[in-house]
């Protein structure tokens, strides 16, 4: 499948309406801080078979591990709080814990849409209580449609820990790759702003009275 190849004037726009940034000294994991905004800290580190950096948030907020679970379970509401989301439905539910979904993101002019096959599966830790959500491509178990770019490549992890007080320790993992003809330097110059305003979204909708509300039978709560 063809897509269209980027502009000099996309790659002019990236330059100068990506935001700069300081970069700290890299960590003994090689997570390296990109920026800190609203509470949401920033990592960036190399992969040994791409060019593509992955990407770290961390962060605090008040909820249930309930209410995580039921936002990220529904697969439907992704759209509220996904950046760029266009439309995600379940193709099979496999079990309670774990599900097989599409989605497709809007990318601008003249670049073509994405989609994506994912898989995601969660879990929680039988002692610290941690709630885990993996999700992986799984692109071969739905056709690919016309003039939409496939994404191949994508893992996420989600992992909400209790650290006391009613609040969880939020560590997000993304590796992914938007195919397509886009150079990866500028791929990971602005790598983090569509999961930045994710994060935004994210913290908003768990907020929702459908969500705080949620009675999920495999989630144990925190004290």
């Amino acid at each position: 499948m063809q897509t269209k190849r980027l502009s000099p004037t996309i790659f002019t726009i990236f330059l100068f309406f990506t935001p700069l940034f300081v970069f700290s000294q890299n960590s003994k994991d090689g997570w390296e801080l990109k920026r800190e905004k609203g509470g949401i800290k920033v990592y960036l580190r190399e992969v040994a078979d791409s060019d593509i950096k992955e990407l770290k948030f961390e962060t605090e907020l008040e909820a249930s591990l309930t209410s995580i679970a039921a936002i990220l379970t529904d697969v439907a509401g992704f759209d509220e709080w996904v950046y760029a989301s266009v439309t995600s439905r379940t193709i099979r539910k496999v079990s309670e814990t774990e599900m097989i979904y599409y989605t497709e993101m809007d990318f601008p002019w003249p670049l073509s849409n994405r989609d994506l096959v994912l898989r995601s599966r969660f879990w929680q830790d039988p002692h610290t209580l941690a709630f885990h959500s993996e999700t992986h491509s799984v692109h071969d178990e739905m056709p690919e449609k016309d003039g939409i770019v496939r994404m191949t490549k994508a893992d996420i992890r989600w992992v909400f820990t209790p650290i006391g007080n009613g609040k969880l320790k939020l560590n997000y993992f993304l590796s992914s790759d938007p195919g397509g003809s886009i150079p990866a330097w500028m791929i990971n110059l602005a790598a983090d702003q569509g999961p930045l305003m994710t994060m935004v979204k994210f913290k908003e909708a768990i907020e929702k009275e459908k969500y705080k509300n949620a009675k999920l039978a495999f989630v144990q709560e925190y004290e």
